[in-house]
């Protein structure tokens, strides 16, 4: 199987996309497919890259798309039978890059269009999870039109719905950029967080920090059968969880104090089962498909769903792999399920009858 791997982007994700694609090119080689390297660099362009993941993107052999054709390389268009990308965040993560898939009629692994954008806008996402019974943390979402109001008594009101421990973050941003976690927040230090919160996006989510609380995550991914396998809970264990007071993106990425997914949980059943049961309901909510990874909190006896990862990272210190090695699937079979299930969701949605219906 010819497959295009396509990484980078317009992102502040953008160096981890690098690191999961690395982690993926291995993985495509090992599972006997042929690949061709797409870098997007950081100004959203697209390149052909020479036979490895290069960061920076090699800008030597640009590329053009076509929409109804496919990818070009000067006049000549690649043999893409299929294209997994590691595209987190904007742009990439989003419903953009599934659009443009869609659009130049290239399999995409993954989510589509609708299920990327109900992912990463989380708001949005959270309306569809309450509507399907799933809990999710209790939020206040300020937009450009209500952030002009941040005065003495939006705060006192903030406070009195939400208690005295906020935590701040963009509503579609990823792997905890931007974010910002409160303890007895006072006026001055929220509208600081708001103002980091709005450099990475257009709208930003004010929730509840969860106290106590045990962070863990499912793995979901689509068989070539049509099952859904649901891999986990594991749980979230941060040795450095108290100097941010959240996972940061220095504790995912960094070289030291890594956090790392334990497998059990060790959570009680009961509870470990209710939490399967809604990542399943999670991932049917938002019509997604291929593969996600569903992050939660446990206060006690109380579950909260957190957000949706419709991208889920793929480096070495990655979350999704262990969590599907804990049932038995080694990241090849993952991505032979995965290409299995594009190509077959590509051919149906090209059997599709698009055209007005005759007189």
């Amino acid at each position: 199987m010819q497959v295009a791997l396509v990484y980078g982007g317009r992102s502040t994700e953008h160096e981890v996309s690098v690191s999961s694609a690395r982690a993926m090119l291995t993985t495509l080689r090992e599972a006997g497919h042929t690949t061709l390297i797409i870098g997007i660099s950081l100004e959203g362009i697209w390149y052909l890259q020479h036979d490895c993941v290069n960061f920076p993107v090699d800008k030597t052999r640009p590329l053009y798309l076509k929409p109804g054709e496919g990818v070009f390389l000067d006049e000549k268009k690649l043999n893409i039978e299929v294209v997994f990308a590691t595209t987190h965040g904007h742009g990439g993560e989003d419903g953009n890059l599934q659009g443009l898939c869609l659009l130049c009629n290239l399999a995409l692994c993954g989510c589509d269009t609708v299920s990327s954008a109900l992912g990463m806008y989380k708001a949005l996402a959270a309306a569809v999870f309450q509507a399907n019974h799933i809990p999710t943390v209790p939020t206040v979402l300020i937009t450009e039109v209500n952030r002009k109001d941040l005065n003495d008594a939006f705060f006192a009101d903030l406070v009195s719905r939400l208690g005295p421990h906020l935590f701040i973050k963009p509503e579609d941003g990823g792997s905890s950029v931007g974010v910002h976690s409160l303890r007895n927040a006072d006026l001055n230090r929220f509208r600081e967080a708001v103002k980091t919160a709005f450099q990475y996006s257009e709208r930003v989510l004010v929730q509840t920090m969860v106290d106590p609380m045990v962070e863990v995550e499912c793995a979901a991914l689509h068989l070539e059968d049509g099952n859904l396998v649901i891999a986990g809970p594991g749980r979230v264990i941060d040795p450095a969880r108290e100097e941010a007071g959240f996972l940061s993106y220095a504790h995912k990425y960094g070289p030291i104090n890594t956090a790392h997914i334990q497998i059990p949980s060790g959570l009680d059943a009961t509870i470990e089962e209710a939490i399967r049961s809604y990542a399943r309901a999670a991932f049917a909510a938002i019509k997604a498909d291929g593969y996600a990874r569903i992050d939660f909190f446990v206060s006690n006896s109380d579950i909260y769903l957190n957000e949706i990862n419709t991208f889920p990272g793929m480096t070495a210190t990655s979350h999704f792999p262990a969590l599907m090695a804990s049932q038995g699937y080694d990241m090849v079979t993952v991505v032979n399920h995965l290409i299995s299930d594009a190509q077959t969701r590509f051919r149906h949605e090209r059997n599709r009858i698009y055209l007005p219906p005759k007189e």
